[in-house]
């Protein structure tokens, strides 16, 4: 399967992950009981989320490389909030494979979920939030050690093209993907862009997100 059509579920999962601008995106009770029989956890994520406000709120980063050095040149997706599920750990046979390869093995696995949810690889600011709610309710962390990729894109050098600036601008920026991980104790939560094509160390943490009911294709579309 070719990158853009891996990337197609990433950006499906977006769209239904930021549905809510105009409405809180919801399972119904019926795929919920199903995606709690497969084994998923279920949480409700609350509007707003992005790794800056996260950060005031006193989510644990450990240092601020990302934030001084990285933060400018990152087109970060905000989630409004919505329904989500998640299951501890990485996805089975994505640790040290690449973002599109990841994403193939997402798109694998949504085959298997029941009607009205979609697969995708989550916004940094979405992992970040997950991670630290699992830690207030189970009283652990997640991705101890790892990384999972994240869908944010990140640009090495000028950065992305802007209007009137013209295509040599984005000829001269090198396109990566962040990632977010556990290292330590304290202050454990790592966010960084990776270099494409390594995978080395990363893995997928697989976000569910409800099926968008205003125009999202299905997860079989």
């Amino acid at each position: 399967m070719s990158p853009p059509a891996m990337r197609s579920l990433v950006e499906r999962g977006e769209q239904s992950l930021q549905e809510g601008r105009a409405g809180v995106a919801r399972f119904t009770p019926q795929t919920q009981e199903e995606l709690i029989g497969q084994g998923w956890r279920l949480l409700h994520a609350p509007p707003g989320l992005s790794l800056a406000r996260l950060r005031e709120a006193g989510a644990p980063f450990k240092g601020s490389k990302y934030f001084d050095q990285q933060a400018a040149q990152t087109a970060e997706l905000t989630v409004p909030g919505g329904d989500l599920a998640y299951r501890p750990g990485l996805l089975p046979h994505s640790l040290n494979q690449t973002f599109d390869v990841g994403t193939g093995l997402v798109q694998a696995m949504t085959a298997l979920l029941p009607p009205g949810a979609v697969a995708t690889i989550a916004p940094a600011a979405l992992y970040v939030w997950l991670l630290v709610e699992h830690h207030r309710l189970q009283g652990e962390w997640l991705l101890r050690q790892c990384y999972t990729w994240a869908a944010d894109r990140s640009w090495e050098g000028t950065g992305p093209a802007s209007p009137g600036k013209g295509s040599l601008v984005r000829a001269t920026a090198r396109e990566l993907h962040l990632a977010v991980g556990v290292f330590g104790q304290a202050r454990p939560l790592l966010v960084s862009r990776i270099p494409e094509p390594s995978g080395r160390g990363l893995g997928v943490m697989p976000v569910i997100a409800p099926v968008s009911a205003s125009g999202a294709p299905s997860a079989d579309a």
